[in-house]
């Protein structure tokens, strides 16, 4: 796999392979090669350069759909390990008509065991400019789709990476944000057997508080997703509100999956399935009014920008939100 290493550069502290090249390189001179193995084979030189930017601590351990590159102890990487490919077909068998799993190559899972080195990894995808809400984990879809976490203690890294197993598996569909985050949310909690976001009397007292009209509006066009306050959390929690209500009808719901864009916030694909406006599923938490998408309202700018970004990096964020 030496080919490949012409095509890696180093803009910060990290290679990072240029995708569109080995894309084109593979269509040019490897078409012929099993492209299941080739891929794998291209991941793990991928994997074995980023290694050598981190400690010798790490190593590459990979099982029938995943490959980790991380310096944790066989026992960690076992049950990490097991329960990606439990999780994986549980996913696909909770959500039929709805996710896949397409595409070459295993699963690329990055564990960092410094924070620092996390963040550091992922400023790479964010612009320049701007406040954004920490993380817990992530899934980037872009170049060769991977997740990235800093380390966590098993119990705690396992519904992250169920919530961003869910977005991997629905990055073949271009739902808005708030869709695809309350899919995530809900299938994290399936998973887990908890609930991370709960709807109660407080939690629904913050909501009134904090949605307004131009609110909600951002909540739709998947800018609210990024915020660094509150925000970022009662985003999460309303997503997961309005995907359970919609979910109760499963066939309905795949109809409206396959349908929902993220330019209008799923509005036509409601109106068409559901014969109403997304709207009304809020009014049990924000009291009447009108709470229904307006894309002909939205900074169209801004959420170019904000598409771009979440369609790159989906993130599980950490309950308590800070500022960074």
């Amino acid at each position: 796999m030496d080919w490949i290493n012409k095509y890696f550069s180093e803009p910060d502290d990290f290679p990072r392979p240029d995708w569109d090249a080995i894309y084109d390189c593979v269509d040019k001179d490897h078409s012929e090669v099993d492209q299941q193995e080739l891929w794998c084979d291209i991941a793990k030189a991928w994997l074995e350069n980023l290694k050598t930017t981190l400690s010798n601590d790490y190593s590459l351990h990979e099982s029938d759909n995943f490959i980790l590159l991380t310096s944790e102890k066989e026992k960690y990487v076992t049950l990490f390990t097991n329960f990606l490919e439990k999780t994986r077909k549980n996913i696909l068998s909770t959500l039929p008509g709805i996710v896949a799993d397409e595409g070459f190559g295993k699963h690329v899972v990055l564990i960092f065991d410094d924070i620092d080195d996390y963040f550091s990894y992922l400023s790479y995808y964010y612009p320049e400019e701007g406040e954004f809400g920490l993380s817990a984990g992530v899934f980037l879809n872009k170049g060769y789709g991977h997740f990235a976490f800093p380390f966590q203690e098993i119990v705690e890294a396992e519904p992250i990476a169920a919530h961003e197993l869910t977005h991997a598996l629905l990055s073949h569909l271009t739902i808005p944000a708030w869709l695809n985050e309350g899919i995530a949310v809900n299938m994290e909690g399936h998973i887990s057997g908890y609930t991370p976001y709960n709807l109660n009397a407080e939690i629904i007292a913050r909501h009134k508080k904090f949605w307004g009209i131009e609110e909600v509006q951002s909540f739709w066009a998947g800018e609210s997703f990024g915020r660094p306050d509150e925000g970022q959390e009662l985003s999460y929690n309303l997503a997961q509100f309005a995907v359970s209500a919609l979910i109760q009808n499963y066939d309905s719901f795949v109809q409206f999956a396959n349908k929902a864009h993220y330019s209008d916030g799923g509005e036509a694909a409601a109106n068409e399935v559901y014969e109403g406006s997304l709207g009304g599923l809020l009014t049990n938490v924000l009291g009447d009014d009108d709470w229904s998408p307006k894309p002909e309202l939205w900074d169209e700018k801004k959420v170019e920008q904000d598409i771009l970004l979440s369609a790159i990096i989906r993130v599980r964020v950490k309950i308590t939100v800070e500022n960074r």
